[in-house]
């Protein structure tokens, strides 16, 4: 099967599964005769359109307080923070906040929101590969490598902005989860609380990484790696910009005895089993006018983690990830992101060793390739315009349903990074050397925070390829 035609059968399931609406709406006008330095106070702020959300999580991401003078530069400035802020908490699919009534030196704000679904059970269906592209072009999109079965998504449970999450996976990996997060649990609204809970085990385990591809044994007649997790997290959240996150769990991971054959450093000492307790602080500090897709502002994220207390696993980690985003003229914009992270000691385990090419960490162009290692970290620029917005009428009678907007861009983009490693080295070519990478591709951003990115990409190995990616893969 052709490539380009994988891609677009992938495509269509994908576009039908994407729900309805995105964030539009005016800020209002203050009549124009104030100046700047003019006052007003808020007499009122009121809210209208929440139906589960409790009113104070909206009140407290609202920047203008009731009974409190503000000039009206300032007034028009917070009106913008409160509308990003209330985007940002991903409660709402759209979100006006507008000044209205206004009488001399007073005036009311209006805030009204459309509120996203509060509960998705639907059926789980994804390749297990680190990304579309492998799945597609590497293993021919085998159904043998999917994970099936069922997710239950319960957001803003009881309005709270609390989620709960319940796997049933089947397929290529069998796993259970349980996941409970609320970040406002407190009367304060700054102290959240959460816990969770996974197993999981699998008839394949990457073991290996040669020529910067993952080696995998197999095993039809049995499983051969199974792990489980169990965590508490706790999180504070003084304002709208800045969140602290901790999170104190126990790992128990187990390999069949024919890996630690293969890979005598998979574990470390030759070892097939491994417990341990895994401590993690993060620090983020989220100041851009949409998470999901910024265009202006800027975000820094700082994560510590120490896992294993002596023995076999020991890993102190830290890692920084900091990007920043400009609007340009006539609907251009440029976004600069890097990371950087350490782990040590660098005699790390296989299994400690993977850092470009998974999750979100990746040179668009190296799709197909990991480079794993120690110590490192990469630069992503992206130069976009957007050409088009548009706005499909679905035929329903909803006030939050009846459109579903698309927004497109098209973009031109430049990568570079470098990993070190001490240890699996040989045979691996983009180890400890300058990795570069460029090309250029069209966004489509539409409602719930859903990005798909097409594009294509060149290397430093004289390889081109169309790559396609979703939210933040």
């Amino acid at each position: 099967m052709r490539p380009s035609v994988r891609y677009l059968i992938l495509l269509i399931p994908l576009f039908a599964m994407v729900p309805v609406a995105m964030c539009q709406g005016s800020n209002g006008h203050i009549e124009a005769e104030l100046s700047g330095d003019s006052r007003s106070t808020i007499r009122h702020v009121t809210v209208t359109g929440h139906r589960k959300t409790k009113v104070f999580i909206i009140e407290r991401e609202v920047t203008l307080k009731q009974g409190v003078s503000y000039t009206v530069t300032d007034i028009l400035s917070n009106i913008l923070i409160t509308k990003q802020n209330l985007i940002n908490t991903s409660l709402f699919v759209d979100v006006t906040v507008a000044p209205c009534n206004w009488d001399r030196d007073t005036l009311d704000i209006t805030i009204d929101v459309k509120e996203r679904w509060y509960y998705w059970p639907f059926f789980y269906f994804k390749p297990i590969d680190r990304n579309w592209n492998v799945w597609i072009n590497q293993y021919d999109m085998s159904f043998d490598r999917l994970n099936y079965g069922v997710k239950i998504k319960g957001d803003n449970i009881t309005g709270r902005n609390d989620k709960i999450n319940l796997w049933l996976i089947n397929g290529y990996t069998k796993q259970i989860a349980l996941k409970y997060y609320n970040p406002f649990a407190d009367r304060s609204l700054k102290h959240g609380y959460g816990f969770d809970l996974s197993y999981a085990k699998t008839r394949e385990v990457n073991y290996n990484t040669s020529a910067n591809q993952q080696g995998f044994f197999k095993d039809e007649d049995r499983f051969i790696r199974e792990r489980f997790y169990a965590g508490l997290t706790y999180s504070y959240r003084k304002g709208s910009v800045n969140r602290h996150t901790a999170k104190l769990g126990f790992w128990m991971d187990r390999v069949d005895d024919t890996i630690v054959k293969m890979n005598p450093g998979f574990f470390k000492k030759a070892i097939s089993q491994v417990h341990y307790p895994e401590l993690q602080y993060t620090f983020q500090h989220f100041d851009v006018d949409y998470i999901a897709y910024p265009s202006r502002g800027k975000t820094v994220e700082f994560n510590f983690l120490k896992r294993g207390i002596g023995g076999p696993m020991e890993l102190w980690q830290l890692n920084l990830r900091a990007s920043r985003h400009w609007t340009l003229p006539k609907e251009f914009f440029y976004s600069l992101q890097a990371e950087v992270g350490v782990k040590l000691p660098f005699d790390q385990p296989f299994v400690n060793q993977p850092f470009l090419g998974y999750g979100d960490s990746y040179l668009r162009g190296l799709e197909y390739y990991v480079i794993d290692g120690v110590a490192g970290g990469f630069v992503r620029n992206t130069f976009r315009k957007e050409v088009a917005s548009v706005k499909l009428r679905t035929g329903l009678k909803s006030r939050t349903y009846g459109v579903i907007p698309f927004r497109f861009y098209v973009k031109a983009y430049g990568d570079a990074g470098y990993v070190y490693n001490r240890n699996n080295v040989a045979g691996n070519m983009l180890t400890n050397h300058f990795v570069y990478t460029g090309g250029f591709g069209v966004d489509v951003l539409t409602i719930y925070d859903w990005v798909i990115r097409l594009e294509y990409s060149f290397n430093q190995l004289n390889e081109s390829a169309f790559f396609f990616h979703k939210n933040n893969e």
